[in-house]
């Protein structure tokens, strides 16, 4: 089994700015815009996950969602995993029978997930990750904490059923009623475009996921699910050996650098190549991302890479048992 990082969610590119975390632990990942002509039917005004309305927020934060620098009303709804976040009879059919949750991707991101040999397949788990910032209410309007740039943050997941190739006819046919109002089924033009469907319900070898549905979020904060290191001497003395093994400057601040990553221990795995993807190259600048101490592995993740891929099989059970309890801390939630 494979686990896949993916990186989803407002960005300094898409968006501008990151998804909040309010003062109560509710987290809300932002779906990206678009401006693309053939996804102009919903907007944020039209998505109220977890009870939000996401046009409301933004308004609060007295903020516009970009596309590089034009403002974008229209969303890009992928990965589509808040259930609640449209209304079950919408006029878009994002909700009819069946459906479940759904993630489009395309061009060199579709490219490493389709790859023969290190791509993903059925009952494989992505795990969503963004950037995040704290949400303070200032005599009731939104605002961002100071002070802070924000974080790294599992924020869903989704265990592959189905894979469909939209960008070949006889797949293209093959998408069901309840899912083609996503917008990579507007787009079988772009090569590759792959829809991936999850499953209806989470399976795990070996393991207990009764009750579990194969996609889902996290709605509360748990810093089980946080990727960035938030203690700001290792966040700094880590990305400073990263620096300095590339022979650069030491970083000039002591500000949290979100890329800079705890994880476990057993991400740190002797043999590079079998390492995190994009992040398992045999030379000495990849080799300067990761570091380790007795009890965790550091890792200074590329930026903005989108799909990470690690291969559970040559890593020990409690891999599986990581990947779980994150699962469980969003599915405790629901």
């Amino acid at each position: 089994m494979k686990i896949i990082l993916s990186r989803k969610g407002f960005d300094s590119s898409y968006g501008g700015f990151p998804s909040p975390l309010f003062e109560d632990g509710k987290m809300i990942s932002l779906p990206i815009p678009t401006i693309d002509k053939q996804e102009t039917s919903i907007t944020y005004d039209d998505l109220s996950p977890l009870g939000v309305n996401l046009g409301s927020l933004f308004k609060q934060l007295g903020k516009e969602p970009k596309v590089k620098n034009p403002v974008a009303k229209y969303v890009h709804l992928d990965p589509d995993i808040y259930q609640d976040s449209l209304k079950p009879n919408n006029k878009f059919k994002a909700r009819l029978n069946g459906w479940r949750g759904l993630f489009g991707t395309n061009k060199a991101a579709a490219g490493k997930l389709n790859d023969k040999d290190a791509g993903v397949n059925s009952g494989d788990i992505f795990l969503f990750f963004g950037w995040f910032n704290n949400v303070i209410n200032k005599q009731g309007k939104f605002a961002f904490g100071p002070n802070s740039n924000g974080f790294h943050q599992i924020w869903g997941w989704l265990q592959i059923d189905k894979i469909i190739h939209l960008d070949q006819d006889k797949y293209l046919k093959s998408v069901p009623d309840w899912a083609k109002y996503h917008p990579h089924c507007f787009h079988p033009e772009w090569e590759p475009n792959v829809l991936f469907v999850s499953k209806k319900k989470l399976s795990l070898s070996g393991y207990n996921t009764d009750g579990i549905n194969g996609y889902g979020v996290i709605k509360q904060f748990n810093e089980l699910a946080t990727l960035t290191e938030m203690d700001s001497q290792k966040n700094n003395y880590y990305y400073n050996e990263f620096q300095r093994q590339r022979g650069k400057s030491p970083s000039p601040n002591e500000d949290i650098k979100i890329s800079l990553w705890r994880l476990p221990l057993w991400f740190y795995h002797e043999d590079i190549t079998k390492r995190l993807g994009y992040h398992n190259k045999d030379n000495e600048n990849t080799k300067a991302r990761w570091n380790k101490d007795e009890n965790y592995s550091y890792l200074r993740s590329t930026s903005p890479g989108q799909e990470f891929i690690l291969d559970l099989q040559h890593y020990p059970e409690c891999a599986k048992q990581w990947v779980l309890d994150i699962i469980k801390c969003g599915s405790k939630c629901s």
